[in-house]
């Protein structure tokens, strides 16, 4: 199928992509369309409007300091994996970006476009939100920081206005004393989760987030509580089950694979300790 009609602009600056965002009538912006162009062509979605910032060199250009760093929203899947960008989480935004879809897909989708999409089985929202990460959108009414948790707010839904546009993620810098274990089920390498699963292992408490599993990335409190005193290698599926259960809403085979993501995230966060 091929998408309904529509009119293609490439703005050459934020400035004037915003103004188009503002003047356009049902305007979309195309920051990679690795997502959006497939629905498109499934007449799913028939924006009036194509916004596509590809063409901005800033949206493409990171920032690093001591607190963190700040990705140009259009950086691609594969900028992050080859680590053309500056790395800032010891590899887990690497391992994350080697994930998605294929190699053809990570050439052309983008960190802010996956973020505006707004899919908890893709690899961004869950990562980002683990991670504390904010966006930075702008409009004509100005800038404002929204942080990742915050932003997702159900499946294909965030809290942008229509004329905003995610210019950066900003992600802090991870710790030198924690490490990440990450893991992604899936029923073939590339394709999005059924169950995604990342621990961040501090001295002062484990963090574990899963996507997947509902509209949004969802924080496992009840699985932290759980795992608080029980070292990651004497940890079984069977010890988690009810708390991933508690902490998703999920039953069944659902709940099981959950919990199996997540012992094998808290598993491969603590083989990077012991390889630290």
């Amino acid at each position: 199928m091929k998408p309904a009609p529509f009119t293609y602009h490439r703005p050459a600056s934020v400035a004037e992509a915003v103004q188009l965002l503002h003047a356009l009538e049902d305007a979309k912006v195309l920051a990679g369309g690795q997502s959006l162009l497939p629905i498109m062509n499934m007449r799913l979605a028939e924006p009036s409007h194509l916004v596509d910032i590809t063409g901005i060199a800033e949206l493409r250009t990171p920032a690093v300091d001591d607190a963190g760093a700040r990705y140009g929203s259009a950086t691609t899947h594969m900028m992050v994996e080859d680590q053309l960008v500056p790395d800032v989480t010891d590899g887990l935004l690497p391992h994350a970006a080697a994930g998605i879809g294929y190699r053809a897909v990570r050439t052309r989708g983008t960190v802010g476009g996956s973020l505006a999409h707004s899919d908890s089985s893709a690899e961004w929202p869950t990562v980002m939100s683990a991670l504390d990460a904010a966006v930075l959108a702008v409009s004509t009414r100005g800038q404002r920081r929204i942080p990742v948790r915050e932003l997702l707010i159900g499946f294909f839904s965030t809290t942008l206005d229509v004329d905003e546009l995610i210019v950066a993620v900003e992600v802090p810098r991870l710790s030198p004393d924690t490490t990440w274990g990450m893991y992604k089920m899936a029923r073939k390498p590339g394709e999005f989760a059924e169950s995604l699963a990342v621990a961040l292992r501090r001295p002062d408490g484990d963090e574990l987030w899963l996507g997947a599993a509902r509209d949004t990335p969802v924080r496992l409190r009840h699985t932290e509580t759980v795992i608080a005193d029980r070292p990651a290698p004497e940890t079984t599926v069977a010890d988690l089950v009810d708390a991933v259960g508690a902490d998703t809403g999920s039953e069944g085979h659902s709940r099981q694979l959950h919990a199996v993501a997540t012992l094998r995230a808290l598993r491969a966060a603590e083989r990077e300790a012991s390889h630290a």
